[in-house]
């Protein structure tokens, strides 16, 4: 069977490559994700709307949004394709039926009369013997009153195109196709100051002649633009005078109306022959108008969607903008919140204790020395690690290996003096222990006090279990520490600093 392609973002049908291609360049390659769909593919119609859904899940949530969509009908794809074709044949015998009648008078009876277009086609085509405006006028008095008046019913349209042939060339009109061209044109012997021709005085409307000559026109003007705008209306003839008031002739009479020159007698085979090539050239023209008008059509469809795709993105974007807007202005409001709590604390702690409240860092301090002295240890030695892992694992392995060194000591020699000292200006001291943060308090935690030239053991005997429990937390972090490489390894022991 026929298959046709289904876009996978808007689910649109497209019955030819070329209009899926033209879909893809025109909004992207988000839009290029076609499938092919099989002509008897199952499809969803609402009996109310007649709009269609691809998928079941589809039709639910157009039900939701539509109150009005509440019938559906299963149906297929070869069902969609022929409804559409059926749209276009009817937009096609309105638009032929609108062609047929004359178009000038058409425009003169919407524009400036004001008559609906369909109501004054309808009776042009009906008074087309008379040929007047007038009778189109008569003709739409006696039948406003008609329910379908304004309305080009299928039966009305089938009627007239089986009255006229289906709009084919017939003979006739075959044999009005040849006329005497090759004739000389008689000579204009026209003269200013001579009157119109009588059969052009008798089409002119001597109501309208009257106003128009009242504003000033002469009567072979006045009558002139009557008879060129057909009659059409008092502003028409005014424009035609003003448009025309530098032509070379418009101060000389119409010419005649042309007689019919006698038309050379065709037998019937040469009529049939001159019909079919007339009715093939109609075809064709036909043809060629309705490509050019879907091409139009589609231009437009894409255009409009191309259109609508922007507004959403510039939507969407500036959806985002207020959104960035309100969450800054929230936190805005937040900081400003929390800043005018804060100096309200401290104004309250200056009024109670009459001085200024601690420092972050104050804060801190004082918390860490309310810790028992092993969660000292363990937070020293914590926050050497986070601080220096990553920038100085080399330099931070060795400071913590020195600084268990001097807690071995201290473990397993309580009383020997030489372990209870440490010399601040000692080299290895400088550059090992000093650098790093936190290794000269946790010094401190384990009982030492920093004096004028050295750190001294306070305590005279050293707390064992402390210093225990601290050889274990070094080693737990010497564990998680990368190897440093080789020329950053401790190659001695270093002494302890003696006085």
């Amino acid at each position: 069977s026929k298959m046709i392609l289904k876009c996978g973002k808007t689910g649109r049908l497209f019955f030819s490559t070329e209009e899926a291609q033209e879909h893809a360049e025109a909004f992207g390659a988000a839009y290029a994700n076609f499938e092919e769909v099989a002509m008897d593919t199952k499809v969803w119609v609402c009996v109310e709307t007649k709009r269609p859904a691809y998928t079941e899940a589809e039709m639910q949530r157009i039900k939701q949004r539509d109150p009005d969509s509440k019938t559906w009908e299963e149906k297929t794809v070869e069902y969609l394709v022929e409804l559409q074709k059926a749209k276009e044949q009817a937009t096609r015998k309105k638009d032929r039926f609108f062609d047929s009648v004359d178009q000038k008078k058409l425009q003169a009876l919407t524009e400036a009369k004001g008559y609906h277009r369909t109501r004054a086609a309808k009776a042009l085509h009906f008074t087309k013997e008379k040929g007047t405006i007038e009778a189109a006028e008569a003709w739409m008095g006696e039948h406003a009153g008609d329910a379908d008046v304004d309305k080009l019913t299928d039966e009305f349209l089938d009627s007239v195109f089986s009255a006229s042939g289906s709009a084919d060339v017939t003979m006739a009109d075959a044999s009005a196709d040849v006329t005497m061209t090759d004739a000389a044109e008689a000579p204009d012997e026209r003269k200013v100051g001579d009157p119109n021709p009588p059969e052009i005085k008798e089409k002119v409307n001597q109501d309208l002649l009257k106003q128009v000559m009242e504003m000033g026109f002469s009567e072979l003007r006045a009558e002139k633009a009557l008879y060129k705008i057909d009659n059409a209306s008092l502003e028409h003839a005014v424009n035609w005078l003003a448009e025309h008031a530098d032509d070379a002739d418009i101060d000389l009479p119409c010419k005649p109306e042309p007689v019919a020159p006698q038309k050379p007698k065709m037998s019937p085979e040469e009529a049939q022959a001159k019909a079919i090539e007339l009715q093939k050239r109609l075809r064709q023209k036909k043809a060629e108008e309705e490509k050019l008008s879907e091409k139009e059509k589609e231009r437009m469809r894409i255009e409009s969607t191309k259109m609508m795709v922007e507004a959403n993105e510039k939507l969407k974007e500036e959806e985002r903008k207020r959104a960035f807007e309100q969450m800054k202005r929230e936190k805005e409001e937040t900081d400003r919140h929390r800043a005018q709590l804060k100096e309200q604390m401290r104004l309250d702690y200056i009024e109670r204790f009459g001085k200024e409240p601690p420092t972050e860092e104050e804060v801190q301090e004082q918390t860490i020395k309310e810790k028992s002295s092993k969660d000292q240890v363990a937070y020293f030695l914590s926050k050497m690690k986070k601080d220096y892992k990553d920038s100085d694992p080399a330099g931070l392995k060795t400071c913590l290996s020195t600084l268990r060194i001097y807690t071995k000591n201290l473990q397993d020699n309580p009383q020997d003096p030489k372990f209870k000292k440490l010399k601040l200006d000692n080299k290895a001291f400088q550059t090992r222990i000093t650098p790093f943060s936190g290794a000269i308090e946790f010094l401190e935690v384990l009982g030492f006090d920093k004096k004028e030239d050295c750190l001294e053991q306070r305590k005279s005997v050293p707390d064992g279990w402390l210093c225990g429990n601290a050889i274990k937390f070094i080693d737990l972090i010497l564990g998680q520490i990368d190897p440093p490489p080789p020329s950053a390894a401790i190659s001695c022991t270093p002494s302890p600093c003696r006085d």
